[in-house]
């Protein structure tokens, strides 16, 4: 299928990426760059799905982009939160909403790229202070997911009103985005706790002593955002799409659940992590709750959990906190703190605050001019390109069945091969000669990984 970014375009895309303020949004340079960003998420998606060269990815890093990203979430978090509000109520039924659907869809546009290009420790490796701003985001954008599923997020989706007024329509688009944008979170938790090494430490102290990612993972396995019973039967979420699943697809482990589940284990296993987590009673149990979710079904698609599995058995059992005399002391220690959320807001008081900011854009997003409104959207509607994307739509589902063929229903889209290995989570296909039941990539791996798998490892 063709490229949405040209191999002479992708110099000039990623070179026009900058910081907007708040106050910039939905002008026309913001919406030149809206377009790019949408294009480059687009191909870096279609470099991974093709296992091309993944040349996005690389430039973003060699121009030291993704912190720029990074601001534009929190920028969009903070308009539609703080100014949007406000547009609302000035009109609360607008002529048009695309514009504000476009802003909206701007976040979880830059998400989905930051969520390809994290996947590699190199793009950890180059955030450097601006990690500590992403963990928040993201921990807080999973915290939203799992309020949604608890307040039948799910039911509602179910049972849409075609007649809803457009303000209810345009609530129910931000439910819908936050929802994606919360699943994109999932998995930039997972590789930021795989690659936690390439962190500042100040990034992986608040991934633990702030949010206590591990008890947000356990909320996330409890609540199973990914999957939700509707008429048709039972759906899970797969490639940004509901799927009906029945007999053996029901069972297996989609992406979301399988990053939850890693990235749980490996904050747990961090022995530098855990220096700084104490493990209260409230914590203890929460986290040992998990254990009867590890399924012997769960455990056949991901063996490495079978050693978490007995660390919570163990947890279960234990009446003593975990928490060592050096963490009352490690907390004391000065760290940094998060800047862009902070940098933004104090730039709206140049413009006289959100509200001022609400009232400058009513031209921009409540505009009554109907052929500036058909202009606008004759622009979007070609930056969208629905011709490649359902292109796209089809190599994924090609992808998806080829690779089931090919490993016994296990898709390499779910990212969830049939083997991992137990100590670093890659493609594993060496099988502990003892055990049998633990996978490893290579012999080194295997010594790693032996004082901690040998409690567990019982000759078949």
């Amino acid at each position: 299928m063709g490229d949405f970014v040209h191999p002479e375009e992708l110099t000039h895309f990623i070179e026009s990426i900058r910081p907007f303020q708040i106050a910039e949004i939905g002008t026309p340079k913001w919406l030149d760059v809206h377009e790019m960003i949408l294009k480059l998420s687009q191909q870096a998606f279609l470099e991974a799905i093709e296992h091309r060269e993944e040349e996005v990815k690389e430039m973003l890093i060699t121009n030291d982009k993704l912190k720029v990203l990074i601001h534009e979430v929190f920028g969009v978090f903070l308009w539609k939160t703080r100014v949007l509000p406000h547009l609302l109520n000035i009109d609360p039924n607008p002529e048009a909403t695309f514009m504000i659907y476009t802003v909206l869809y701007h976040e979880g546009a830059v998400m989905s790229l930051l969520d390809v290009a994290l996947y590699h420790e190199s793009a950890c490796q180059v955030l450097q202070d601006s990690a500590i701003d992403l963990v928040d985001y993201c921990a807080q954008a999973v915290a939203q997911v799992i309020g949604l599923v608890s307040m039948g997020y799910h039911e509602n989706e179910t049972n849409l009103d075609v007649d809803a007024s457009i303000l209810s329509e345009l609530e129910r688009q931000k439910r819908d985005l936050m929802y994606k944008i919360g699943l994109r979170s999932i998995s930039i938790l997972n590789y930021m706790s795989v690659n936690v090494n390439a962190l500042p430490l100040s990034a992986s102290r608040r991934m633990v002593v702030t949010h206590d990612v591990p008890w947000l993972m356990a909320d996330l396995l409890h609540f199973r955002p990914w999957q939700r019973k509707t008429k048709k039967g039972l759906e899970k979420y797969i490639d940004d799409k509901w799927i009906i699943v029945e007999g053996d697809e029901a069972t297996k482990v989609v992406k979301h659940e399988a990053q939850a589940w890693v990235c749980m284990r490996q904050i747990l296993f961090n022995s530098n992590l855990m220096q700084n987590y104490e493990i209260s009673e409230e914590r203890r149990k929460r986290l040992a709750g998990c254990q009867s979710l590890l399924h012997e079904c769960l455990l056949d698609q991901l063996p490495p959990l079978v050693d978490l599995k007995q660390f919570l058995i163990n947890l279960s059992v234990s009446t003593t906190s975990s928490s060592k005399s050096t963490s009352t002391k490690s907390n004391l220690l000065l760290e940094e703190v998060p800047e862009i959320r902070e940098r933004l807001i104090a730039e709206t008081e140049k413009f006289g605050g959100f509200v001022e900011i609400a009232k400058r854009q009513e031209d921009i997003f409540l505009c009554k001019d109907k052929e500036k409104i058909s202009n606008i959207a004759k622009r979007l509607n070609a930056a969208y390109n629905t011709d490649l994307l359902a292109e796209l739509e089809q190599k994924i589902l090609e992808t998806r069945k080829e690779s089931a063929s090919t490993s016994g229903g296990v898709t390499k889209t779910d990212e969830v091969d049939k083997y991992i290995c137990g100590n670093c989570l890659v493609k594993a296909k060496k099988k502990c000669s003892h055990c049998k039941s633990i996978y490893y990539c290579s012999r080194k791996c295997q010594l790693n990984d032996w004082p901690k798998h040998k409690k567990n490892c019982v000759k078949v």
